[in-house]
């Protein structure tokens, strides 16, 4: 228990300010929003894990001290160039060389997925960040385009702008899709890591959930398109703006748990893929 106390009381000290200052990102920032809900979600799946947890062996590891002194390396090198990313993924490589040197690998394993569902709370480097929602308004706005000629919709695009008889729809951050991206891919790897028993299935419903989301997220824009061409620009702000977004996430999400349903379908209890 003393070594509990001094552990938590360094970590407190230590990573004190770095999660405050990550709070305050998830109540500033409404992409991150989600952060609020990962931390006990994670406690949750650890406490899923109580009863193997207490019949596992614990063989603590010498190596848990090289990922500490390595994580706090990190840590260091995060605090001297200003970067809170490298600050506060060092805390999770904390926790995990913790629970290894005190526990040992097997116990690590049992837990190792939701230390990695930490990531989801941490926020990209804004250089990161940008770099994908630019890349990510040209995918929606090209496709928004497409789908608007095969709507036969008259659509002139000039890099994310889209013009139409009914006024100029602007494909900004806000339309990119990154925000839905971001809440998709966790919940995507919470669905595959309670409902899915093997890895590769796992695996292929997170590698959907990106390119079903950018795909959708053109539809919505092309949606908003129609809407902008007939009833004018007002159409691309406010309350139908945000019910577009929200039902686009609602069909993402579905999409992937048919998608859970169909691979459970497909395999059966054999546990090899049937395809006919």
């Amino acid at each position: 228990m003393l070594g509990v106390v001094v552990w938590v009381a360094a970590i407190g000290l230590t990573y004190g300010p770095v999660l405050a200052t990550l709070t305050r990102d998830w109540r500033t920032d409404a992409m991150y929003s989600h952060g609020f809900l990962v931390a006990p979600i994670a406690c949750f799946l650890i406490w899923r894990q109580r009863q193997r947890l207490q019949t596992t062996p614990i063989e603590p590891s010498n190596a848990g001290l090289v990922l500490l002194a390595g994580s706090l390396a990190v840590f260091v090198a995060g605090t001297l160039g200003a970067e809170l990313f490298l600050t506060r993924m060092s805390f999770i490589g904390v926790l995990a060389g913790s629970i290894l040197f005190a526990f040992g690998t097997r116990q690590l394993r049992l837990v190792a997925f939701p230390l990695a569902f930490l990531f989801f709370m941490i926020p990209l480097p804004a250089v990161i960040f940008d770099r994908i929602a630019v890349s990510l308004q040209l995918v929606a706005s090209a496709l928004g385009e497409q789908l608007l000629r095969a709507a036969s919709v008259p659509v002139l695009r000039d890099g994310n702008l889209l013009r139409l008889a009914g006024g100029t729809l602007d494909v900004n951050e806000a339309c990119s899709g990154i925000r839905s991206i971001g809440a998709l891919l966790m919940l995507t790897a919470l669905i595959g890591y309670v409902a899915e028993s093997r890895t590769w299935q796992r695996a292929l419903l997170i590698a959907l959930s990106v390119p079903l989301a950018i795909v959708l997220n053109g539809a919505r824009v092309a949606l908003t398109g129609i809407a902008v061409t007939y009833f004018g620009s007002s159409a691309a702000a406010g309350a139908t703006h945000e019910l577009m977004g929200l039902a686009v996430f609602v069909a993402s999400l579905v999409t992937v748990w048919l998608v859970h349903r169909g691979l459970a379908a497909a395999i059966g209890e054999t546990g090899q893929l049937r395809i006919t």
